[in-house]
């Protein structure tokens, strides 16, 4: 898959790296046990860590536990999750953002079951503005009725800088 990330989670389950996203996914389970964890957002200080590739298998284990998942591509700059999991990104996140689009029309149910996908859709001139915006948190508020555990893979920074402005 170009620019995608592997789904090891859903590709090869019994593998010991889905284990380990298994693990993960239940290590953060049990550090919300005084409340019903809804938002989770996986972010890195810097570009080609791993962040997608931990975001999406992460997703994929809590939908194949039976959550019913919304997986965010919220990484604006450099999106990779629609090539992931094989989807268009002509529309998504920056799409409902910039345009008041309502999340339904943009989000795709995939192969995998109980998971969602809003891609990021394309490139914006301002993606902080956009992810900064009441729109956001609109979104994020009313996902959260529908969905067990709303995801978010965010672009890296660095105390509230792009790498690149840092440099």
């Amino acid at each position: 898959m170009q620019d995608g990330v592997k789904l090891v989670t859903a590709i090869e389950p019994k593998n010991v790296v889905s284990e380990q996203f298994r693990t993960v996914r239940t290590n953060i389970d049990f550090s919300s046990v005084d409340k019903q964890l809804k938002t989770l957002l996986f972010t890195s200080s810097g570009v080609s860590e791993g962040k997608s590739t931990v975001s999406a298998n992460t997703a994929v284990a809590w939908a194949q536990q039976g959550k019913k998942v919304l997986f965010i591509d919220a990484d604006l700059r450099r999106p990779t999750l629609h090539s992931t999991f094989g989807l268009l990104n002509s529309q998504g996140l920056s799409t409902i953002l910039a345009n008041d689009t309502n999340f339904h029309d943009v989000a795709v149910e995939t192969a995998i079951e109980n998971l969602t996908v809003i891609t990021s859709g394309p490139v914006p001139p301002n993606p902080a503005e956009l992810l900064n915006s009441n729109r956001m948190k609109s979104l994020l508020k009313s996902v959260e009725s529908e969905y067990d555990l709303d995801l978010l893979n965010l672009e890296q920074w660095v105390c509230g800088k792009r790498e690149e402005e840092v440099k």
